[in-house]
């Protein structure tokens, strides 16, 4: 090679390695994990790691990783989540989860995060974001569901002697360091499954939950129940839409939805709560549908 040539030559390789590492290192951020202030979501790498990284990774004891959860400012991982795959959670709507099974449920000031295995509670996890821990709850959650599904008022087939199957369909925070995790509870008869709702006190033991008490599942075919479900749908829509606009649309947001609060409120009667929620619930889907097209094309 001409000398004149070689500064050019060693210019051009170090550019394209830089471009190899800025392509290694993209992520693609799963939105419908999306935290309520749009600080953080879970996401995995853009080129899944081949068998020979994984060797390198478990040969220096760290076993691989496809999840991690990432400061969406800086697009730095924060925290790795292992056992977990790219498929694992829907890569954008979250009301769209036919072919996934997991979801997540933030605390509002976006420090606790559980991580919900809809189809086996055991898996369960809860994070502790500023400490970078996380535990496993499932045993917790089982527990408590059991204990429910075992008490005198619960409505066990006689004829049942098997343990009911256990599947979580929802999970939310009410405050900073409470939640609640909707059980189904079925013991394979049919009309004898029921839900209900469980309530935990977050982190009240070092990093764990701490079973509270358990509530009836409301019930849709009644008017306050219909009415409550749907306002758990508002504000699950809410703040997964919250979490994917810039700063100047979540402000306005926040102001719409106190608004919508402040009607929702003035209705006594609550069936017509539950056609002005559904009202409400078809705007945010749709809204939130617009807001992750535009993130994916981003």
């Amino acid at each position: 090679m001409s000398p004149k040539l070689l500064p050019v030559y060693l210019l051009l390789v170090c550019q394209f390695q830089l471009f190899a590492e800025a392509t290694a290192n993209e992520t693609v951020i799963l939105w419908s994990t999306v935290s309520p202030g749009g600080t953080y979501a879970l996401a995995h790498p853009k080129m899944i790691s081949t068998s020979s990284d994984s060797d390198r990774g478990a040969a220096n004891g760290k076993p691989p990783t496809e999840l991690s959860i990432v400061n969406l400012q800086t697009k730095e991982p924060v925290l790795d989540l292992s056992g977990f795959g790219a498929t694992d959670f829907a890569p954008l709507d979250p009301l769209d989860a036919s072919s996934t099974h997991w979801f997540c449920a933030w605390a509002p000031q976006e420090d606790h995060l559980l991580v919900v295995n809809a189809l086996d509670p055991l898996a369960c996890l809860q994070v502790d974001l500023p400490d970078g821990h996380v535990s496993n709850v499932g045993s917790t959650l089982v527990a408590a569901a059991t204990r429910v599904a075992n008490g005198p008022t619960a409505r066990k087939p006689s004829y049942s002697a098997r343990s009911p199957h256990l599947s979580i369909i929802d999970a939310h925070f009410i405050s900073a360091h409470e939640c609640y995790v909707t059980v189904n509870i079925d013991y394979g008869s049919g009309p004898n499954a029921r839900r209900v709702d469980l309530y935990f006190q977050i982190n009240a033991g070092g990093n764990s939950l701490v079973f509270e008490r358990s509530e009836p599942y409301p019930n849709p075919d009644q008017p306050l129940g219909g009415s409550i479900l749907a306002s758990r749908q508002v504000e699950r829509l809410y703040q997964t839409l919250r979490g994917v606009l810039n700063e100047d649309d979540r402000q306005l947001l926040t102001m719409q939805q106190q608004s919508w609060l402040g009607g929702r409120d003035s209705l006594d009667n609550y069936g017509d709560r539950v056609v002005f929620a559904q009202t409400r619930i078809a705007e945010l889907r749709q809204r939130l549908k617009d807001a992750l097209e535009k993130k994916s094309a981003e």
